[in-house]
């Protein structure tokens, strides 16, 4: 036989779940624009307060960029998920 009490408060429980998981998404922070990947190292050293050579070596090196047309563009996100990390 099914426990009805049992699945309302199971489902009770979940929903309780579901909407503290909501409050914890991230928020996008408000200087990047939504659909911005890419900004090169100018930009980069500018927003995130590094020198130029810096960027381009985490570009380099820790692979948060790409060489396009001989000059690094970083990734934006991952640039500001590395800062946050450090």
């Amino acid at each position: 036989m099914i426990d009805i009490a049992l699945l309302d408060r199971l489902i009770a429980d979940l929903t309780e779940l579901r909407a503290a998981l909501e409050t914890d998404r991230p928020q996008v922070e408000p200087e990047f624009a939504p659909g911005e990947t890419l900004i090169d190292t100018a930009t980069a050293s500018e927003r995130f307060n590094l020198p130029p050579d810096t960027c381009r070596w985490l570009a380099r090196e820790k692979g948060l960029g790409e060489k396009i047309g001989g000059r690094w563009m970083l990734d934006a996100a991952a640039l500001r998920k590395y800062r946050s990390d450090a």
